[in-house]
């Protein structure tokens, strides 16, 4: 699957307002990109917010595709990025998470009514540089 919309996946508007665009879903893993344009700030780098929102939104992303409508809430309880350089193109992120994590994950949450987790991710320019790390904390919640 590639260049999907992002309200298609998630329903955030404002998302797809950034230019946020879904590369590529697969089971585990969601590629996205945000485009520098419109997310410049008043230096000329990309505005850090459009950064923590590539960091944060692949995740719901990720979870909704795995799930399939399995009566699980999945919530991001805890976020922290760490910026390392100005962001000064389109930036990446390539979220990808171990199919039998997300599998204790869900039986986890089914037979407890929660459980979480907590992931790592880089987020890299066109060259591949890194230009923030994000960590988070999910919680699933029984619906």
């Amino acid at each position: 699957m590639s260049n999907v919309k992002v309200t298609d996946k998630i329903g955030i508007p404002i998302i797809e307002h950034m230019g946020a665009e879904i590369l590529e879903v697969s089971k585990g893993r969601v590629v996205a990109k945000m485009p520098k344009e419109p997310n410049a700030n008043h230096v000329g780098t990309m505005y850090a917010g459009s950064l923590f929102t590539l960091a944060e939104f692949p995740g719901g992303v990720l979870f909704l595709d795995y799930l399939d409508g399995a009566p699980i809430y999945p919530i991001v309880a805890e976020m922290n990025i760490r910026y390392r350089r100005p962001a000064t193109t389109d930036i990446y992120v390539d979220m990808q998470m171990a199919l039998a994590d997300l599998d204790k994950m869900k039986a986890d949450t089914l037979a407890n009514g929660k459980a979480e987790m907590t992931h790592r991710q880089e987020l890299t320019d066109e060259s591949g540089e890194v230009v923030a790390i994000s960590e988070a904390r999910y919680v699933w919640l029984k619906a």
